[in-house]
């Protein structure tokens, strides 16, 4: 019997609705550092919208200060911000801040940098990094995430994917060569969705928010719908026959697990798509707007400042 290659490549994976939600993540860009900093020494790391933020300790060890929160991780030890908020590392003495921008970053590539910082004295080496996400719906995805998820290297057996990854991670930045930025680009990718998937999985339901939706079975297939044909027409009464409900007691549940209406999402979740795409190609405006189930740019336009406060040509200017 002949190996039918083409049926098994095609062959869809089953896998549950989040875990499709971690499947499509990719990062738009990132940029990683190999950072060697000796005692004193304290970093400032700017606020970096819709960007996640890591960093992996690979020897010694560093503070942390984001918000009130302060804790100290060593060694083996890794922390994700997802939201890319604004934090402060450090030895944990210094008190003088130097701001990110000001410190003598070498790049080796158009990605890949090396830093060198401090004093004399002990040392601390880590592989920081940040990846900008674009797509709706991991920036949706990242409005439920705590400001950092952290992870000790000490931790359960569960936790092994993320200590190997980091393990194959801090192997790879200690020694460049061909292709090295591709592989450390993959491997952080997966290091940040393998974190991702450890914290969502201790979550109880009360805590998944709108990700709660997604394993519904008839919300969860009304949202597939949305997000796979923005461009059609829905209408309530479509998106309820198409999950076999009536249009009120759909409606009723949809907003009970998404929070918001059938119809106030899918504008939303339209709108996100444009902003998207007016940030990273040259489509048209006219263009978006009929990918996006309008049918002239100028009801796209008034939809879109409706609900973004900005132009689409403000937008793509900015």
């Amino acid at each position: 019997m002949n190996f039918d290659y083409k049926k098994r490549t095609s062959t869809r994976i089953d896998d549950s609705p989040i875990g499709k939600l971690l499947h499509s993540l990719r990062m738009e860009s990132a940029f990683f550092t190999n950072s060697t900093f000796t005692r004193p020494w304290a970093v400032g790391m700017p606020c970096m919208p819709n960007c996640m933020m890591f960093h992996l300790i690979v020897e010694g060890c560093a503070h942390f200060e984001v918000g009130d929160s302060h804790f100290q991780l060593n060694e083996g030890d890794f922390v994700l911000f997802p939201k890319g908020e604004g934090h402060i590392l450090s030895d944990g003495t210094c008190t003088l801040v130097k701001p990110l921008a000001e410190l003598p970053i070498q790049n080796l590539t158009a990605r890949y940098e090396t830093l060198n910082f401090g004093g004399a004295g002990a040392r601390s080496k880590l592989i920081c990094g940040a990846m900008l996400f674009e797509h709706p719906l991991a920036i949706k995805l990242l409005g439920i995430l705590p400001s950092f998820i952290r992870i000790d290297s000490n931790a359960d057996e569960s936790l092994n994917m993320v200590k190997s990854i980091s393990e194959l991670l801090k192997t790879e930045t200690q020694n460049i060569s061909v292709g090295a930025e591709a592989v450390i680009a993959r491997l952080a990718d997966i290091l940040v969705i393998a974190a991702m998937r450890q914290y969502l999985t201790e979550l109880s339901d009360d805590k998944l928010g709108w990700l709660s939706a997604l394993e519904d079975e008839r919300v969860g297939k009304a949202l597939k719908l949305i997000h796979e044909k923005p461009d059609k027409h829905w209408s309530l009464e479509e998106l309820a026959c198409e999950v076999a409900m009536s249009r009120t007691s759909f409606a009723v549940q949809f907003k009970r697990l998404v929070g918001n209406t059938p119809m106030d999402y899918l504008t939303e979740w339209r709108m996100s798509l444009a902003y998207s795409r007016l940030q990273m190609s040259k489509d048209t405006v006219l263009c978006i707007a009929l990918d996006t189930g309008y049918q002239s740019e100028a009801s796209f336009s008034r939809a879109f400042k409706k609900v973004t406060g900005k132009t689409p040509g403000e937008v793509r200017k900015a």
